[in-house]
């Protein structure tokens, strides 16, 4: 019995089978682009799996070889040996002190028209660099290196150099000379310098030479005010400059467009300044240290400076309305230009103390002039002031002539000292930073 149905069942199975066989027969004209369409999509199903393998193994590989390259090593800093590098941060310093521009532009890649002015007219305030050391730690790539260069700053009107630190990147260029390189763009490299500076020994460097800076200051009232000035009057001179810059390239273009019968009137614009605080400080109401509080910064906390003023304050804008801070408290860390706001009846009323002083006078004072004859001037107060060196008792403008149309050759500062040449009734003839201009005689101290 067994058997009997092992055959039945075998004789169903090739029935079967030749029913499918049939079936397909009939029907292969309607299966066969079935079956080449399931064909294709799985042929390229493989080819994109192998192509996103092969992608995904060259990232990989391309990865590789670029963290093998920036790779960085836990090299000691050194004092830097190549001459060729030495050569290059001396060149550097000479140019800074000099106020060199060109020289400045010709080794230093990558510095914006900003930074430039700024060195320009820092070097009315440095007489010389001294001390100069230069430490260096391999570059990510060949050719180049990272120096950290330790000077001392001596600045005019003071005897003691003043300590600084300043970080360089140097790179080698396809004529086989060095440069150095403030214009990085690959962030491979940038990475690589932001972690060689938190190596330990760049940071104990940064430290002291960041702590001999701050006690110096410190201690020193006369120095702390010198260098308060010094950063008013460089923003001052770059504002100055970039303007001076900005309206000749107006006037080029207003030349080019000379032949146009009428033209629209160009926006006066100006520049601001982004400037953000060093530490935590008061925020004051006017600018003053008897001014009421009305706020506090936040270290690296950023403001819109409206105005720095040669006092050492500036006017800032602080939640919608204007506020003053003090100037060396603080570092600019960008600009851009805007336009000027409309001047009404009262801004045009405003002037420069100094200008008011040199230009103005009031009917009292002229009655008075008008009873003096030109002996007893000369026997006033010119007759009271010695040759040699004196303070000014006001921020004033050294002048090219003995008038207040010429030229300004400098802006000299409340309390700064000048070399008085030769003393007149009126204007008086001295020497301030390497530059000899004439001031009004009324603002030396006697």
């Amino acid at each position: 019995m067994k058997k009997k149905n092992n055959k039945n069942d075998l004789l169903n199975w090739r029935n079967e089978k030749k029913s499918i066989i049939a079936f397909l027969e009939d029907n292969k004209k309607l299966l066969m682009p079935i079956i080449l369409g399931v064909a294709v999509i799985v042929t390229v199903a493989i080819a994109l799996s192998a192509n996103h393998r092969a992608v995904k193994a060259a990232a990989t590989d391309e990865n590789a070889k670029q963290e093998e390259l920036y790779a960085v090593t836990d090299a000691t800093m050194s004092e830097e040996e190549n001459p060729e590098v030495n050569a290059l941060i001396e060149k550097y310093y000479k140019a800074s002190a000099d106020g060199d521009a060109d020289t400045i532009k010709q080794i230093y890649k990558g510095l914006d028209d900003t930074e430039v002015l700024k060195a320009v007219a820092a070097s009315d305030y440095i007489e010389t660099f001294e001390n100069i050391k230069v430490y260096s730690k391999p570059g990510p790539v060949e050719g180049s290196c990272i120096t950290y260069v330790y000077n001392e700053v001596k600045l005019y009107d003071y005897d003691k150099p003043v300590p600084g630190l300043e970080t360089f990147y140097i790179c080698t260029a396809e004529d086989g000379s060095l440069y150095m390189s403030r214009d990085i763009a690959d962030e491979a490299v940038l990475q690589y310098i932001k972690q060689v500076n938190v190596q330990a020994d760049v940071i104990d460097l940064n430290n002291k030479v960041a702590t001999q800076y701050n006690e110096m200051v410190q201690g020193d009232e006369k120095l702390a005010e010198l260098l308060n000035n010094m950063r008013s009057g460089l923003q001052i001179s770059v504002g100055e400059a970039l303007a001076s810059a900005q309206a000749a390239n107006e006037s080029e273009e207003s030349a080019a467009e000379a032949s146009s019968e009428e033209k629209e009137e160009e926006p006066e614009t100006i520049t601001q300044y982004t400037i953000k605080a060093t530490s935590v400080i008061n925020i004051r109401s006017s600018d003053s240290e008897t001014a009421e509080v009305i706020g506090k910064t936040e270290t690296n906390q950023e403001f819109k400076q409206l105005e720095a003023r040669a006092n050492g304050w500036s006017k800032i804008e602080y939640e919608g309305k204007e506020a003053f801070v003090k100037t060396e408290f603080f570092e600019v860390v960008g600009e851009e230009t805007i336009e000027a706001p409309k001047k009404d009846d009262s801004d045009t009323q405003e002037a420069d103390t100094e200008e008011k002083a040199e230009n103005t006078d009031t009917s009292e004072n002229k009655d008075e002039k008008a009873e003096d004859t030109s002996d007893n001037k000369a026997e006033g107060k010119s007759s009271s002031i010695s040759k040699g060196k004196h303070e000014v008792t006001d921020t004033v403008k050294l002048r090219k002539e003995q008038n207040t149309d010429c030229d300004v050759l400098a802006t000299i500062y409340k309390a700064e000292t000048v070399n008085v040449v030769e003393v007149g009734s009126e204007w008086s003839k001295v020497e301030f930073k390497n530059k000899t201009g004439y001031i009004k005689t009324e603002f030396i101290k006697e």
